[in-house]
């Protein structure tokens, strides 16, 4: 995983923290494993109180390379508030659940999908400057969607797949009242036979990048 910017791990975070079932929530898990993999110096697949400033030092050089503390505070508080059972050792487990909850419970911005009708309107017309932050927001969407979609994990997104990626595009329309076009297996049918100019039957995120701002965005932005 290589996240370079705030932006990135803005999205990132976004994501991870939307559902255990996407690609960046099984990135987290990784993360976090690594965390307790590593302050488990002993082997005995548990962190106790000795071990865990090293698990909690390890988890918070991620958050904290963009920024954001979010470990701060009384390592031995929140070593009781995870060892719910008092038994003087955290499994993995019940580090997993309390990080993540953690990690759920921190402010971030509002996902592209998730914003309100007017903000929602205005970030779609702000991304015609493909420089822009709404841009850059919108692009980081339609890699969910494309991800969402792309089941196999062949890098494309075939004809059986596409209507996830119209349905995970157009949520936030539909939820908004806005125009949400494609709807129906016939339009989305023809939509994809005029993506897919070499009939290969997939289509790439580049294609679908083009045609989610030209067809889904745009009319949004017109308004």
């Amino acid at each position: 995983m290589d996240i370079r910017t705030k932006d990135e791990f803005i999205f990132f975070m976004q994501r991870a923290c939307e559902d255990t079932c996407n690609d960046c929530y099984i990135e987290l898990y990784n993360i976090l494993l690594r965390a307790f993999i590593s302050a488990d110096i002993d082997f005995d697949g548990q962190v106790s109180e000795d071990e865990f400033e090293g698990m909690i030092a390890a988890a918070n050089e991620f958050p904290k390379k963009f920024g954001f503390e979010w470990w701060a505070g009384s390592g031995k508080d929140q070593f009781k508030a995870i060892d719910e059972n008092g038994d003087g050792g955290i499994s993995f487990d019940e580090w997993l659940n309390f990080a993540y909850t953690h990690y759920q419970s921190q402010k971030l911005p509002v996902a592209f999908d998730k914003e309100e009708k007017d903000q929602f309107v205005k970030s779609c017309k702000d991304s015609a400057n493909t420089g822009s932050d709404a841009y850059k927001k919108i692009y980081w969407f339609s890699w969910k969607c494309f991800q969402a979609a792309d089941a196999d994990r062949d890098g494309q997104v075939s004809n059986s797949e596409f209507a996830t990626m119209i349905n995970v595009a157009t949520s936030g329309q539909k939820r908004l009242g806005l125009p949400a076009p494609f709807q129906t297996s016939a339009d989305r049918d023809a939509l994809f036979a005029k993506m897919d100019e070499n009939g290969d039957g997939a289509i790439s995120f580049d294609e679908w990048l083009s045609m989610f701002m030209k067809e889904i965005i745009a009319p949004v932005a017109a308004l």
